[in-house]
């Protein structure tokens, strides 16, 4: 089928690699929000495209499932990233002797991070009431985005996620609603 509407190819790439994809817009929600952000994608059977894939259009978005069709394309549900982030964790710097230099400060873990952003609105908690009382936003992002959960121990303090040049520190990471993705609650950074 996706070869028969080779018309309707719009050139991409997957995690860097090139490729090609029929886009549409998903019909997930009738909220302005989700006819925003939501993309319905349909690959060739050969495509490397998995759950939790970058896809680049011009515009970006992060494939969040993956099932094949009856004629083996790749049809993908996907979120148009909104913002880009970085993400910071607590650590100490040290010299060559391995002597300590200043205090501990947050440094940048990854930089330049695609990342589809939602604020916490009385709405989403009752969509998702496994929201924490302190969540601000929610984000999501590849699982390959090297942040850690706030339990981790070789935290000193939880990381922090950077929006707007604003920090909110990491209060829980779900990698299981999303195959190859974070779902990150974050809260307003106090430290």
């Amino acid at each position: 089928m996706f070869k028969q509407f080779s018309h309707r190819h719009t050139p991409c790439t997957v995690n860097g690699l090139p490729d090609a994809v029929i886009l549409s817009r998903g019909s997930s929600g009738s909220s302005q929000f989700g006819r925003e952000s939501d993309y319905i994608g349909r690959f060739a059977p050969e495509s490397s495209v998995v759950s939790g894939a970058l896809i680049e259009t011009g515009e970006t978005f992060l494939v969040c499932s993956n099932r094949p069709t009856p004629e083996r394309d790749k049809y993908c549900g996907m979120v148009k990233t909104n913002m880009i982030v970085k993400v910071q964790r607590h650590s100490q710097r040290y010299n060559e002797n391995n002597n300590p230099i200043g205090d501990p400060e947050f440094q940048d873990v990854a930089t330049g991070v695609h990342a589809f952003v939602r604020y916490v609105t009385g709405q989403l908690r009752q969509e998702e009431p496994g929201l924490l009382p302190t969540s601000t936003h929610l984000v999501r992002m590849q699982n390959t985005v090297g942040v850690l959960r706030p339990n981790d121990p070789t935290l000193s303090k939880p990381d922090r996620i950077v929006l707007n040049g604003r920090p909110y520190q990491v209060d829980a990471i779900d990698d299981i609603q999303f195959p190859g993705l974070y779902q990150i609650q974050l809260s307003e950074d106090m430290r």
